[in-house]
């Protein structure tokens, strides 16, 4: 997703583009990617992680911030216990700027967008953990 994407442009009608951001440096590289090779009225259905999940860390049993935004697993290895990266890799947050933000100056036109609580752990008890979007080329 950190390179060009081996498509020609207006290739696609629509991309499901599930929650993967938080494996990438930088999103509004893969908003571009995605406006370019979208035919045009093409669909971009996404998903990404809500950018406060990271605030709080994985597996803490109360609340408590460990990580200041945008969370950089490449610079804090210290609230990202090892398991965690050899069981679900890298990751890296993203704001609502670069994420939702990042479509629009893409060129895509939002029309839709919709929260999940879907995550075990104590943070899905208070806020949705997880933010889908719809946009049109």
């Amino acid at each position: 997703m950190s390179k060009t994407l081996p498509f020609e442009d207006d290739t696609f009608d629509m991309i499901f583009h599930p929650v993967s951001n938080c494996y990438v440096q930088d999103v509004e590289h893969v908003w571009r990617e995605c406006y370019r090779i979208l035919k045009k009225g093409g669909v971009l259905l996404s998903g990404f992680m809500n950018p406060a999940f990271y605030l709080f860390g994985e597996g803490n049993k109360e609340l408590q911030v460990v990580n200041k935004l945008p969370y950089n697993g490449l610079e804090n290895k210290i609230n990202q216990p090892e398991e965690l990266i050899e069981n679900f890799g890298v990751q890296f947050s993203h704001s609502l700027e670069t994420q939702i933000g990042g479509q629009i100056k893409a060129g895509f036109q939002l029309v839709d967008l919709y929260e999940d609580k879907h995550h075990k752990g104590v943070i899905t008890q208070y806020m949705p953990c997880y933010i889908a979007t719809k946009g049109i080329k």
